[in-house]
């Protein structure tokens, strides 16, 4: 039974599974809402036998077979860059903040005052480039310095997501551990909604490949066929009769464009420093970009992974803010029953937040989440370091050794 003083507490939970949970108060660990005395160590506190139990977790879960294997990722992700790391939305808008109060002060003077003012209480950067969207289309005359408020908001975003790899990250160890798989299997699928370039740096500091929808040739040039084809060892396919698939590749898309895309003359290409990236800003106008291209190749391409049989969705630093993107975890969750959901979930305050998890839970209060969903409280950086290595695949030799 527990006591008064452990019911009093608020229980802090760092995992939610459908017949599972681990949580803890200052006082006691949990197991399924009861108390868990493990080997009565008495050196470790409960939220350290908790941390325990939860490594445990990654363990066992992790190291099953899954067929397709799919990361979700965003800005999360590269928060954890050491010094030079992303921002928060919250972050977003301080680093804003210059270009932010030119919008206020020139607004303050219309009709519009009190809207914007409701916006920037909120710290919605997302609200406040959807408003001079809209301001803009239904203005059929709009002053120069009225088109510069929103084009210089739009180019410190830009500037905020301009990110050097940093020796602390841990993108190439994240990358390393996740293609650590057989041969057979489907090649892991990274989709992301960062504009940065963090993933394609790390893997060409490690050797990966990146298989991202852009041709091999130079300019590269987006196209969805590229997404079907693969890299094999000819040698070896010869002498085994059989595909022998290079190691370290990954396909990597990126939902919401990227910093060193553009679009000249029709085409998309990449280049390092364009002028004007091909990115959607954070604004309601991302869900009807999302059906053009190469958007659309991008979401087609996530929907169609998830309704596979037998496929793991993990999503890492994803706040669950985009409508479109939020149905079709949601349809894979409800209509395949060979899936499962993993949340990494991080939010500072030492367990999960179910803020924007509504979808994913039969009873919050009870915090009952639906079958198929795991939900775990972790950091990126955490969790790679806590991903188990499966290296049982490969032997010594370099061969196939077989299933877990």
């Amino acid at each position: 039974m527990k006591t008064d003083s452990v019911q009093s507490q608020e229980q802090k939970y760092l995992l939610l599974q459908n017949n599972y949970s681990i949580s803890y108060t200052e006082q006691c660990c949990f197991i399924n809402d009861k108390e868990y005395n493990g080997d009565n160590n008495n050196e470790l506190s409960p939220k350290e036998t908790a941390e325990i139990l939860k490594q445990k977790y990654y363990t066992d879960f992790l190291k099953k077979h899954f067929k397709n294997l799919v990361f979700l990722t965003a800005a999360g992700t590269s928060l954890d860059n050491g010094e030079n790391g992303g921002k928060s939305r919250e972050g977003l808008w301080s680093y804003c903040i210059k270009e932010i109060d030119a919008i206020i002060n020139y607004f303050s003077k219309t009709e519009f005052k009190d809207r914007i003012e409701k916006i920037c209480d909120s710290k919605n950067i997302e609200a406040l480039l959807s408003f001079l969207i809209v301001y803009e289309k239904i203005h059929t005359i709009i002053k120069q310095d009225e088109r510069l408020l929103r084009r210089e908001l739009e180019a410190m975003i830009v500037k905020a997501c301009k990110l050097t790899l940093s020796l602390q990250a841990p993108h190439k160890s994240f990358l390393r551990k996740i293609t650590a798989r057989r041969n057979n299997d489907t090649r892991v699928q990274v989709f992301t909604t960062n504009y940065d370039t963090l993933f394609e740096q790390a893997a060409n500091n490690a050797g990966f490949v990146i298989i991202d929808g852009f041709s091999f040739a130079q300019p590269r040039e987006f196209s969805g066929k590229w997404f079907d084809l693969d890299i094999v060892n000819r040698e070896k396919t010869r002498i085994k009769k059989e595909e022998s698939f290079l190691s370290e590749v990954f396909h990597l898309y990126k939902l919401h464009g990227s910093l060193n895309w553009t679009k000249t003359e029709g085409k998309i290409i990449q280049n390092d420093s364009p002028v004007e990236p091909l990115i959607i800003y954070p604004a309601d106008e991302k869900y009807e970009s999302s059906y053009e291209q190469p958007y659309f190749e991008m979401m087609s391409r996530f929907q169609q992974i998830l309704r596979k049989e037998n496929t793991l969705l993990i999503v890492i630093g994803f706040g669950f803010q985009d409508k479109h993107i939020n149905n079709v975890i949601i349809e894979s969750l409800e209509q395949n029953p060979g899936f499962q959901l993993l949340i990494v979930n991080y939010n500072g305050n030492g367990g999960i937040d179910s803020d924007n998890l509504d979808a994913f839970f039969i009873n919050k209060e009870k915090n009952e989440v639906k079958l198929g969903v795991n939900i775990v409280y972790d950091r990126f950086n955490d969790f790679t370091k806590y991903y188990p290595e499966n290296n049982s695949y490969i032997n010594e030799l370099g061969k196939e050794d077989g299933a877990i």
